[in-house]
């Protein structure tokens, strides 16, 4: 894995600020551009990272990038729960629930790429639950098609 100063280890693109105004607002232009550039990121910009090893201090190419089938898997979880209706039978518990999902997935892989994409997902994930009540179901919609956009960026710049 990257070392936590490696220049690639994070991405200013899709911040926290701009996760929560996607949840609470939906998406507009400059959004749009943001998860254009994190999709960016950990498709293309991350298949390539060189990192210094050893005590001889060379590089070594490593893929740090995430793949489809890693997103796909949390975004089946959240296709389920969105057919089910938000809010319905137990909805919202398996919505939290995709933080454990998120953790065990970003551990098992152990990538920069796919620890960045936890990040950004569980600050959605807080976005909807933190806010109006009433309002929950409207921010679940809006995060669902911010994960949605994650992955069109990704595979548009070539995640495999």
């Amino acid at each position: 894995m990257l070392a936590n100063n490696h220049s690639l280890y994070d991405s200013s693109a899709l911040t926290r600020k701009h996760v929560e105004e996607w949840v609470k607002n939906g998406p507009n232009n400059d959004l749009i551009e943001e998860v254009d550039n994190f999709g960016e990121y950990i498709a293309k910009t991350l298949a390539a990272a060189k990192i210094i090893i050893g005590i001889g201090h060379r590089e070594k190419k490593v893929d740090e990038s995430v793949t489809t089938s890693q997103i796909r898997q949390i975004f089946g979880k959240l296709k389920s729960i969105e057919a089910k209706g938000y809010g319905n039978d137990g909805t919202r518990t398996e919505f939290i629930m995709l933080k454990p999902l998120l953790a065990y997935t970003a551990g098992r892989h152990n990538k920069t790429g796919m620890e960045r994409l936890k990040e950004r997902v569980t600050w959605g994930i807080d976005a909807v639950l933190n806010g109006e009540g009433q309002e929950e179901v409207l921010r679940f919609k809006n995060f669902c098609k911010l994960f949605e956009a994650i992955l069109a960026y990704h595979k548009a710049h070539g995640g495999k």
